[in-house]
């Protein structure tokens, strides 16, 4: 295959887990995405090249593509893939100077915020998706996704601490339902027990952040970045589904998936609710952990 080009620009987590698509093509690949998510990619794949999203078009307009994959809901990251001299394009485009997305896409598409078939169908199949968002963007190449992990950033250096538990308490902003009331509870009482525990914290540069994870045997998280980290870096992992769908994340034989009781009331909701942040007990969670 000749040139292709990624457009992934948005949440660390959901471009870690785009990485999949590097076990499977071939050809020069050209991956374009925010500036603050170019160190989690790979370093050491020959045919990748990297790009800031804001310097890439005066450098990719001299480029014949192949294919262009394009899975950012982003009217600018649209017109980037729209403008692209490329064969062929598969997700995200403009068209009309509105967001599009191409029949080969609409499996993933159909149920976003962008979905042809309107906001309450693209709810109601979001709940109702049994397959890994993998299996979604493989489909989009005419592929089968067949549990190729994860390939980001690795620094070969590191090893893990002998039994070191990483415990993510953060979550972003769009989300807040994500939290869960107990880390610190658990944190204590692991430690108790004579665990040592790693409550991971902001790091100026995300590559300390990786090594952080690296470094752990066990990571507790919300589905959040540190979640998708420890499953590149093959971690046993437990994550706690408050308000977004446990079914599109993969677990590779590492994840255990604690889901609320009360996800199908708050799904994907945007507000902070207490309520289902204390849905899921310190017990459910401290027996799930890989000790």
């Amino acid at each position: 295959m000749g040139n292709i080009a990624i457009i992934k620009t948005g949440a660390a987590g959901d471009v870690v887990r785009t990485t999949s698509l590097l076990r499977v093509l071939n050809g020069a690949i050209f991956w374009i995405t925010a500036d603050k998510n170019k160190p989690l990619l790979p370093a050491d794949q020959e045919n990748l090249s990297v790009l800031s999203v804001q310097e890439t078009f005066p450098e990719l307009k001299k480029i014949k593509f192949e294919l262009v994959i394009s899975l950012e809901e982003d009217i600018e990251c649209a017109r980037l893939a729209s403008e692209i001299n490329s064969t062929d394009l598969t997700g995200i485009y403009l068209d009309d100077n509105k967001i599009n997305y191409t029949d080969s896409a609409a499996s993933w598409f159909d149920m976003s915020r962008i979905s042809k078939l309107g906001i309450e169908k693209a709810n109601k199949l979001k709940a109702e998706n049994s397959e890994s968002y993998q299996s979604h963007i493989f489909s989009m190449i005419g592929k089968e996704f067949k549990g190729e992990p994860y390939k980001i950033y690795t620094d070969s250096s590191l090893s893990s601490s002998s039994k070191l538990i990483g415990v993510e308490k953060r979550t972003g902003t769009q989300w807040p339902d994500k939290n869960w009331w107990g880390y610190d509870e658990l944190v204590n009482n692991l430690k108790k027990e004579g665990h040592k525990v790693k409550v991971f914290a902001q790091r100026t540069d995300v590559r300390d952040y990786l090594r952080d994870i690296a470094q752990c045997t066990y990571v507790v998280s919300g589905d959040t970045l540190a979640m998708h980290v420890a499953l590149a870096y093959q971690k046993g992992c437990t994550a706690i589904f408050n308000c977004t769908s446990p079914q599109e994340i993969y677990d590779y034989g590492l994840l255990k998936k604690i889901t609320s009781p009360l996800l199908g009331r708050f799904f994907y909701s945007s507000t902070y609710d207490k309520e289902v942040i204390e849905s899921v007990s310190l017990n459910e969670v401290y027996n799930s952990l890989s000790l």
